[in-house]
């Protein structure tokens, strides 16, 4: 075979590969999501600012609860419906933690925080290593059935309403989001009370 019917035969093999490259169909774009990436620690501080918020309603003077409703209600938006939810005793009288199950019966443990604590502050456990300083402490990770679940841990404080003594308590939140990150799920496990007493005389 001469050199020149090698070449040729090269050249049409290479023609036909380009040919068919350019009638290969267009490979699919990648599928859009409408809804974006849940992040972890947005939801974790949307959370601790509604605990907070419960505390931000008033009597007035006629002795009419001012914006109650309203705190409770934002704090409600963030759950299912069908929300299973552990927290802590209603009072010292009760042992072990309270199973919750659906938006009704965890409505009335949210507005008893709110009726019977002022001045909710929830703090994030912070850590400083080497050169960062004061990193907040949020685990998160995708679960297999969609949505994402977090955990922090937290210092929790608050004051009676009824007499303002304040307390003070560390304590642990678990999380799962849904895909539309509502919260399906809830575990939030705190410490015994301690009183924060004024030592300055």
């Amino acid at each position: 075979m001469s050199r020149l019917t090698v070449i040729s035969i090269s050249l049409i093999a290479l023609f036909t590969a380009f040919h068919l490259q350019a009638q290969a169909p267009p490979q699919a774009p990648a599928q859009k999501t409408d809804k974006p990436a849940l992040n972890a620690d947005k939801l974790a501080i949307d959370w601790m600012d509604r605990m907070d918020a419960l505390s931000h309603w008033y009597l007035t003077v006629d002795g009419k609860e001012d914006g109650l409703q309203q705190t409770v209600d934002h704090m409600m938006e963030l759950y299912t419906p069908d929300v299973i939810a552990e927290v802590p005793p209603y009072d010292e009288r009760q042992l072990g933690p309270v199973m919750l199950v659906g938006t009704v019966q965890l409505r009335k443990w949210v507005e008893k925080v709110a009726t019977t604590q002022v001045d909710i502050h929830y703090q994030l456990k912070r850590q400083t290593m080497k050169e960062f300083e004061g990193e907040d402490m949020i685990y998160s990770r995708p679960l297999p059935w969609g949505g994402v679940g977090v955990a922090f841990q937290v210092l929790e404080s608050d004051s009676q309403r009824v007499d303002r003594k304040r307390f003070m308590q560390i304590g642990g939140v678990f999380l799962q989001f849904n895909n539309d990150g509502k919260i399906y799920r809830m575990r939030l496990v705190l410490a015994e009370k301690d009183e924060i007493v004024d030592l300055g005389g």
